[in-house]
């Protein structure tokens, strides 16, 4: 099994086995967390070795599962997005497992915890590296069942159960839509592999499944309005936001942080894979109408969703709640970049994955630490802690900064891409931008203020745990590296990743090559 293949095996093996092993140790709690960190450490080396190979190769890397190759079979095609979206993930996963430890130090069913954690990671990698439309939702599902259980962690507080089955159910009927979509494809295609699905968009015969089956502008039509409504649900575009608010503050905050920060994105990254490889470049003027109208909407949705977001910030009591809604203004951006469906939005909208995710990512984290000395999301309890907690403080400080986009911080860049992929469109889309960001400003700043300069409730006695602390100071130096060095990782990482997913005359010829063996 080469490494495109063995990247999301590590995490689903570490985790279909814990459960035993953990009987095996007793469950005892550090042999766990060492576990939990061999899998996604190895999981992390696999993924930087992936991206290494990614990123040296020309065209796309493939794996054939059972060697059975594409259409007949499922394949994994890794391009340089996919890879480099990978990497971002799998480091953030290992991170957010230190910090977990000390985070659910009073808390019973870590070896749960972990299992779930690794399925959650197992499907985020899977959902970024396959070639296929049918194993996409497999692993959005994989995904999602692990994400409604760990919101649910805390299953004797009312708010983590009813936040969690009230996720499950928007989820449910979200992959339901997806899979209505696939149908329809299947029906009108007569494939779902994306490398076949866009040949045949594009007016080209692929061994074994041969021309289309049906009507191909009406199914893509029906087909993408389904999928793309399903992802909108994934991302939390308003109006299907309404889960994300309670779902993201009910979960323990090490898990608040996956979410937030890379859980989202698989709505973001799907709708990318079928507007820009399936749908991208040269098409037929009724095919081309049906993916403007598409991008159309999902651009505007997109401004609803960043104005929405700012200005719900502002009237949260709630910390977690409040970072919440600030993922639903960036979702809202990010969505906003894809639908432009341009060179530049494109690496504007890959810039930003990153970016956001990592900032988001630690100020989940740096949140929980406050959250976890006072056992309160509520902002007002947190007063006066930052005094107390130094490199704590010094990290939301950083990830605040960054979210709003001052520089040289990393987020500045990616929505300074942003600002100018937008402005070719519209100067009203670009400034939605800079009023979006001012009043999230507000909203941020009155959180620092209160844990900074608020009088403390009680007098406690509270030391920083160092072992979390640390991970937030290192991801606050990460934000800071990215927005010093935005010129190079442009240039290096980005724009080799936007050309390549582009295309999408080399992501079929890959799979093309192969399939013509089957002849």
């Amino acid at each position: 099994m080469n490494v495109v293949g063995l990247t999301p095996i590590i995490p689903i093996v570490f985790a279909f086995a814990l459960p035993l092993f953990s009987i095996l140790i007793k469950g005892d709690r550090k042999i766990v967390q060492a576990y939990a960190l061999i899998g996604t450490g190895l999981t992390l080396i696999s993924a930087f070795k992936l991206f290494q190979l990614a990123y040296s190769s020309s065209t796309p890397l493939v794996y054939t599962f059972g060697k059975w190759v594409a259409p007949i079979g499922i394949v994994y095609e890794v391009d340089k997005l996919g890879a480099l979206i990978a990497l971002v993930t799998a480091a953030l996963m290992f991170l957010i497992t230190i910090y977990s430890y000390r985070y659910l130090e009073h808390e019973e069913g870590l070896e749960w915890y972990y299992t779930l954690y690794l399925g959650l990671e197992a499907g985020l990698l899977g959902v970024l590296l396959t070639g296929d439309a049918f194993n996409l939702f497999v692993m959005i599902e994989v995904t999602s069942i692990a994400a409604y259980a760990l919101v649910m962690f805390y299953r004797d507080r009312g708010d983590s159960v009813t936040a969690g089955l009230k996720y499950a159910l928007i989820g449910a009927v979200g992959t339901t839509m997806y899979f209505l979509a696939l149908g329809v494809f299947y029906g009108a295609f007569g494939t779902v592999n994306f490398a076949d699905l866009s040949a045949k968009v594009h007016g080209m015969s692929f061994p074994v499944t041969g021309t289309p089956v049906g009507n191909i502008i009406l199914a893509s039509g029906v087909a993408l309005a389904l999928a793309t409504w399903a992802f909108l649900i994934k991302a939390a575009i308003v109006p299907n936001h309404f889960w994300l608010p309670e779902a993201h503050p009910a979960a323990p905050s090490p898990i608040s942080a996956v979410l937030s920060g890379l859980v989202v994105n698989v709505g973001v990254y799907a709708l990318i894979r079928f507007l820009y490889t399936v749908y991208g470049g040269q098409l037929t003027p009724e095919l081309a109408h049906v993916v403007s109208m598409l991008s159309t909407i999902v651009i505007v949705l997109g401004a609803i969703s960043a104005l929405f977001g700012a200005l719900m910030m502002n009237v949260q009591k709630d910390v977690k709640k409040l970072i919440a809604y600030s993922t639903i203004m960036h979702m809202g951006y990010l969505f906003m970049a894809v639908g432009l469906g341009t060179q530049l939005g494109l690496q504007a909208a890959l810039f930003h994955i990153i970016n956001h995710s990592i900032a988001k990512a630690l100020l989940f984290l740096a949140a929980g630490v406050f959250i976890h000395a006072v056992g309160s999301r509520n902002i007002d309890d947190l007063a006066g802690l930052g005094r107390r907690m130094p490199i704590t403080t010094f990290s939301l400080a950083i990830a605040t900064l960054s979210l709003v986009g001052i520089p040289p911080l990393n987020v500045f860049f990616s929505k300074l891409l942003l600002f100018n992929a937008l402005m070719e469109r519209s100067f009203g889309l670009a400034l939605m931008i800079v009023i979006s960001s001012v009043i999230a400003l507000v909203a941020y700043m009155r959180v620092f203020y209160v844990i900074w300069l608020g009088k403390p409730k009680e007098n406690l006695e509270i030391k920083e745990p160092m072992s979390m602390s640390l991970v937030c100071l290192l991801l606050a130096l990460t934000c800071l590296i990215l927005g010093l060095a935005a010129p190079v990782i442009l240039d290096k990482l980005i724009e080799p990743a936007t050309v390549q997913a582009l295309n999408y005359q080399k992501y079929i010829g890959v799979i093309l090559e192969l399939a013509k063996n089957l002849r």
